[in-house]
């Protein structure tokens, strides 16, 4: 009797994690579909201060190109490359560091967001007649 109930516990539980990895609804009410997962460890940081919230940042980084398939792919339909990874890697950075809830964290990312655009518009610019 001991044994079957451990193993309805293990069966439910996985049941559990299998449903979580399928579908992550977001705050707009979207279901969001999750390609990979990856751990991120920071036990060895001071996310309070600036530079170790900089280094939890670009592990979160890492660790969602890892989750999301590690590199854009060439799409022979369109002949350019595939917005889908970086769709995924944008999203699971977002995610994380909104469910992380890090003072530090969520500036450094605000910060991060803020000079990626601007050099987009630099690049943009750029390549106009």
């Amino acid at each position: 009797m001991r044994i079957s109930t451990l193993i309805f516990a293990v069966a439910a539980m996985l049941t559990a994690l299998s449903l979580r990895a399928h579908a992550d609804p977001s705050t707009d009410g979207r279901a969001i579909t999750i390609r990979g997962r990856s751990v991120v460890n920071y036990g060895d940081l001071n996310i309070e201060t600036k530079q170790d919230a900089k280094i939890l940042l670009q592990r979160i980084e890492r660790a969602a190109k890892k989750a999301c398939g590690g590199q854009p792919t060439f799409s022979t339909y369109t002949g350019s490359l595939d917005h889908t990874f970086q769709e995924c890697k944008t999203q699971a950075i977002a995610r994380t560091v909104k469910q992380l809830g890090a003072p530090m964290v969520t500036r450094s990312y605000a910060e991060s967001m803020r000079r990626d655009s601007w050099h987009s518009i630099l690049r943009q610019s750029r390549t106009l007649p």
